[in-house]
């Protein structure tokens, strides 16, 4: 990345101002930039541009970025985009870093004047010095500094970096993530990528030691072999999950029309994220299901899985989701059978795998399930379907679970309903405790499949989980 990337991506992800130009006066989207700043509360110096306005939410407004006649490292453009080019030439005269391009109607076009527009917004940004997000992005989420596309984004900050085309996904992404227990260190939305890159962020997060896990969403690359060798390069150091779109001709023909990416082959993206060992999803839930499953502890590592089951019909459908994702159904030792004939009630049960304590066993009976279990030496991991309807009998549940896990030398996973604020202490238990939370059997085996599938990717490259 031309210039010396730590600083710009200091001033893309910890700036210390920011101008909003182009600001509406009037409620609009462009206006929810501003209202961003102030709601959680941007830890720097806030700027408002808009040549027709004294103010706009209560910050004094100024006709131009070089008029603010103060250091502004950070410019998000909500102008039109007719108007783009000349305000980040306008930028490159004030000494701003990093423009982050809100506006549309550029190269995602496909036309000539969107084609010209591009490149004079680019030329534009050349001459001047200014590295550009976008265009047509929703920029940059980083809440340790308090920066947000939203009012109202979550505040916490965790340890998952988000690269995302879609801003709304992004979104998305930082809220669903934080829901689950695991929030976002920072995300950027990259839109058209005419300037920086989903590459470039890729390398900037291969090196960040805020960040333990990441998260893409891509339509296509512009520069194949650079998102192949960052993707690889990343991968080998930390985990990444890649939800490449556009895998059919439609949704091909759609991303080409969404951000102007260059899609490329389905089977030629599966190969890249194959030999450079990203985590594959293939759907929003998968992201946020793997981003769990690469939080667990101990890792994900082998196929071989016991079930533990209340319920028989999402036993039975676990099973099947485990085959069809490369895992097998471990093959309990005779003497774990024995010992679960004699400690779970054998009326309605089954001590085989999947291991049944029967509709509505009781806690003792998973409990043992999952510590005999977790003891066989045939036994990589376990899945647990149980342990919701809230309340204290949740709350004994997971404690059980907690202390079960942490006997083990297996990664655990809980498959049960975990919604409503009552609920979230507990979901913040099992997390705590590197257990693995998801709605159902069915994602849990799934998630559970790709973090072992990274593990051996690592193993291949001599370089073992941590």
């Amino acid at each position: 990345m031309p210039g010396d990337a730590g600083s710009v991506m200091r001033q893309v992800f910890e700036p210390r101002s920011v101008a909003v130009v182009g600001v509406p006066r009037r409620e609009g989207l462009g206006r929810r930039f501003l209202e961003a700043l102030q709601s959680p509360g941007f830890r720097g110096d806030v700027y408002a541009v808009n040549p027709g306005a004294d103010e706009i939410l209560g910050v004094k407004c100024h006709p131009t970025v070089s008029a603010i006649g103060r250091p502004v490292e950070q410019a998000i453009v909500v102008a039109p985009p007719d108007a783009a080019p000349g305000i980040v030439a306008d930028c490159g005269r004030a000494g701003v870093s990093v423009a982050i391009m809100f506006v549309a109607g550029f190269d995602e076009l496909h036309t000539p004047e969107g084609d010209a527009r591009a490149a004079a917004l680019l030329a534009a940004a050349r001459e001047g010095g200014v590295r550009m997000i976008g265009p047509n992005c929703m920029g940059v989420y980083s809440p340790a500094v308090g920066l947000g596309p939203f009012p109202g984004v979550p505040t916490e900050v965790g340890d998952t970096a988000f690269i995302s085309q879609s801003g709304s996904l992004m979104s998305m992404f930082t809220r669903e993530s934080t829901a689950r227990g695991y929030p976002a260190s920072k995300a950027v939305s990259v839109g058209n990528q005419l300037d920086l890159q989903a590459a470039d962020f890729l390398d900037h997060l291969s090196d960040d030691a805020a960040t333990r896990v990441v998260g893409m969403y891509v339509e296509g690359a512009r520069d194949g072999r650079h998102f192949f060798d960052a993707l690889r390069a990343t991968s080998a150091r930390k985990p990444v999950v890649l939800w490449k779109s556009g895998r059919t001709e439609g949704g091909a023909r759609a991303a080409r029309s969404h951000t102007g990416a260059l899609t490329g082959s389905r089977y030629v993206w599966e190969a890249v994220a194959r030999q450079a060992g990203a985590v594959v999803a293939r759907n929003a839930e998968q992201v946020i299901d793997l981003v769990v499953a690469l939080h667990m502890r101990p890792a994900p590592a082998g196929r071989r899985i016991a079930i533990v089951t209340g319920p028989g019909g999402p036993g039975i459908s676990a099973v099947d989701a485990l085959e069809e994702a490369g895992l097998a159904l471990a093959r309990l030792a005779p003497g774990s059978i024995e010992r679960l004939w004699a400690e779970i009630n054998p009326v309605g049960t089954s001590p085989r795998n999947p291991i049944d304590v029967g509709l509505g066993g009781s806690l003792e009976a998973f409990e043992r399930g999952a510590r005999i279990a977790a003891a066989d030496p045939a036994v990589d991991g376990v899945v647990i379907i149980g342990g919701g309807g809230g309340g204290e009998g949740a709350r004994r549940f997971a404690e059980a679970m907690v202390g079960a896990h942490r006997d083990a030398r297996v990664p655990f996973a809980i498959a049960t309903a975990m919604s409503g604020p009552a609920e979230a202490s507990l979901q913040r238990r099992y997390v705590d405790a590197g257990i693995g939370v998801f709605p159902t059997a069915d994602r849990a085996v799934s998630a559970f499949a790709g973090a072992a599938a990274y593990a051996r990717f690592r193993g291949e490259i001599g370089a073992p989980l941590d």
